[in-house]
């Protein structure tokens, strides 16, 4: 992820409360800022790489912390919103390390191509893909009303439908237990995938 990109993700992760400072009057967020910080995050860091950077590791640790201000910024708002505070930082804690996870295996990636096509697949799949699912199915009329548990449960699978599902009014009570852990899960699958397809530090072609 380019220096210019991180600073994209980082703006756009400090606007929401920067407005409402500036303009009291005006309400953009009335589910949980910290969600919205990390959102564009998770948007950016995990998207695939056209080539690998120096210092993949490095990159990855860059990412993270680049993203703990804001993150810590709007936490510290909901807290003074009125938030719960131990279900407020498993939620954090879980975002942040999701981050890292995605931003990790993208980086990883990068270094070969048949990793990065693995990845692309994969990325293609769990991010764009089931977005644009969850979107189609906002708009069909389900018979039975509200989804089911276990379709909520597929979602997780997307950090960002995970993360806008957080960033709602009621995101965090919304959110199951179950859908911390396989979102976590499958982050840490797509990385373990990328590393196996990815060539060794010692040989192999990229």
């Amino acid at each position: 992820m380019t220096r210019r990109w991180i600073a994209v993700a980082f703006l756009a992760s400090v606007a929401v409360p920067l407005l409402e400072g500036v303009l009291p009057a005006l309400e953009l967020a009335r589910g949980s800022l910290a969600a919205l910080a990390l959102l564009p995050w998770l948007a950016l860091a995990s998207a695939p790489r056209s080539a690998a950077e120096p210092g993949r590791w490095r990159a990855t640790l860059y990412v993270a912390l680049c993203a703990l201000p804001p993150l810590a910024l709007g936490a510290g708002l909901d807290l003074a919103r009125g938030a719960d505070g131990r279900p407020l930082a498993v939620a954090c804690c879980t975002g942040w390390v999701l981050l890292c996870l995605w931003t990790a295996a993208a980086e990883c990636a990068a270094k070969s191509a048949r990793a990065r096509g693995g990845f692309a697949v994969a990325w293609l799949v769990l991010v764009p893909g089931a977005a644009a699912l969850r979107v189609a199915l906002a708009w069909v009329p389900l018979r039975e009303g509200a989804p089911s548990v276990g379709g909520r449960l597929l979602f997780a699978l997307d950090p960002l439908v995970w993360c806008h599902r957080w960033a709602r009014a009621d995101g965090r009570s919304a959110l199951a237990p179950g859908e911390f852990a396989l979102a976590l899960g499958c982050a840490a699958m797509v990385l373990l995938v990328v590393l196996l397809r990815a060539p060794s530090a010692s040989g192999g072609a990229p």
